[in-house]
């Protein structure tokens, strides 16, 4: 998404074998995540944020890129706690407690 937008991040290809483990997983998104903050600080400013790019046929406000990156993030985040709950993985608090956490701390989960 962000080479569209005219930034060159490094990571994993689309075509790059899949990782057999969470290591390398978790690195690589790391070492994608640094050099998204890096290409951002060299090739960005607040004035560029109103700066528009074609993205996926449409038009998009760098700013807006961005607040999607964020929101696309958060998806796939979304996706792995329903995979882990799946495989019988404890599904970690990030913005607070997960539903598998409300009991270790003596309160009932709310409702769903």
């Amino acid at each position: 998404m962000m080479a569209l937008a005219g930034l060159q991040v490094t990571g994993i290809g689309a075509h790059d074998p899949v990782p057999g483990h969470a290591a390398p997983i978790a690195a690589a998104y790391k070492a994608a995540a640094e050099s998204l903050v890096e290409q951002l600080r060299l090739h960005w400013t607040d004035a560029t944020l109103s700066q528009e790019d074609d993205m996926y046929g449409e038009r998009w406000s760098r700013g807006q890129t961005l607040a999607i990156l964020i929101a696309h993030q958060a998806h796939h985040r979304g996706q792995l706690t329903v995979l882990m709950r799946q495989a019988g993985l404890v599904v970690p608090g990030i913005y607070g407690p997960a539903r598998e956490e409300w009991g270790a701390m003596g309160m009932e989960p709310p409702p769903v």
